[in-house]
């Protein structure tokens, strides 16, 4: 009797769970007209008060992901005035001119990005970007001769070695290990410290941001342990770039471009230093929301294990209606309705590290795409 009634219990809890979650999950249409009227209700009551929309992605290389995100961009520009667009990308390099050149080729040359940038240009929206590493752009060909005009024209002096040495790590990238040796880079990393406690650099906000990014950048490309060291620096600095732009432009209103892992909300061990939604929320409270993209089927994923994961409850598939549909999932809603939904972990495949996660927590809304298709590329 006992037995009976636990798994009578489990059953009816389960069911009980669904149910929750279904009153929150919303159908979207087709691709190229993605948006439903019920979805874009939802998120324009989400967007009061809101300046910062974070749209990510499971990977970079999930092109399915980069045209659902166009749908929002699309939406959020033509029907919020979001004019702004902030990419994970080179901070320096977009922040002196807004082209795509300074943006990461798997958007910018991808051919599931080719009617985003088309549409952002037509539309008149600014690209910006955040991250602290760059490309060999605009960052690559003006970094060291701006930062030499600029520290000319403000008579501050640095050691003879001190251009060079920049210049070193603008040619060479993650490689400048190999060509500088620790004394240099130490050395280059202490007179960076210097010019962050110069008077005319501290009240010069904009250099004050490039030189603190830079120096971040620096201590990336110098590690021999990018992953353990390098990441929690690059997250940090990014929510800083993007506090600066954000800030600074104060009457914008922001799209940002990313992968899920760096602007999800909570700041955990499992995020192994991908805290940059954590720390952008800690500097600028309640003005952002968050919504999260992961395509289902992938060339690479078998029908058979995702048919298995759609019938495992311990997966996050297992809440969806079908797999055959795209779906939008209001997760803040959820949690706020039923708030035991913000510790329950499920297995899904967003892009975030240990997947097995509380999803509801990490991110305001979730938006799942049936037909997946990796990157591609005109050559």
């Amino acid at each position: 009797m006992k037995k009976t009634t636990l798994i009578l219990f489990i059953i009816f809890g389960l069911t009980d769970a669904l149910a929750q979650v279904e009153q929150n999950i919303y159908e979207l249409n087709s691709m190229k007209n993605l948006l439903t009227k019920d979805v874009k209700a939802i998120i324009d009551i989400n967007l009061k008060n809101r300046k910062v929309v974070f749209l990510g992605e499971a990977e970079h290389h999930i092109g399915s992901d980069f045209l659902a995100k166009t749908e929002f961009v699309k939406y959020l520009v033509k029907e919020h005035n979001y004019k702004d667009i902030a990419f994970e990308s080179d901070f320096f390099g977009l922040y002196f001119e807004h082209d795509k050149r300074n943006i990461f080729s798997h958007w910018s040359l991808s051919v599931q990005c080719k009617e985003l940038f088309e549409f952002l240009k037509e539309n008149n929206v600014t690209l910006w970007g955040f991250d602290n590493q760059f490309l060999r752009g605009y960052t690559y060909e003006n970094f060291t001769l701006k930062l030499s005009h600029f520290l000319d024209v403000n008579h501050i002096k640095c050691g003879t070695s001190f251009i060079p040495h920049v210049r070193s790590v603008i040619k060479n990238g993650s490689d400048v290990k190999k060509k500088l040796k620790v004394k240099e880079i130490a050395s280059l990393i202490s007179e960076l410290d210097i010019l962050l406690n110069n008077g005319k650099v501290k009240n010069n906000p904009l250099w004050y941001q490039i030189i603190e990014s830079f120096k971040s950048t620096v201590l990336i490309y110098s590690t021999h342990s990018k992953i353990s060291k390098g990441i929690p620096v690059r997250d940090k600095q990014m929510a800083k770039n993007l506090d600066f732009l954000v800030k600074t432009n104060p009457h914008k209103k922001f799209i940002v471009w990313l992968a899920n892992a760096h602007m999800s909300k909570l700041d955990h061990k499992a995020m192994k230093g991908k805290t940059m939604g954590n720390q952008f929320i800690k500097l600028n409270p309640d003005i952002s929301y968050h919504i999260a993209v992961a395509s289902i089927k992938m060339p690479y994923r078998k029908d058979k294990w995702l048919q298995k994961s759609f019938g495992d409850q311990r997966n996050f598939l297992h809440f969806l209606p079908s797999i055959e549909n795209n779906y939008f999932i209001d997760s803040k809603s959820l949690i706020n309705s039923f708030p035991e939904f913000r510790n329950k972990k499920y297995v899904c495949f967003f892009g975030v590290e240990g997947n097995k996660t509380n999803w509801f927590e990490h991110f305001d809304a979730l938006v799942f795409i049936s037909k997946g298709e990796k990157v591609k590329y005109p050559y």
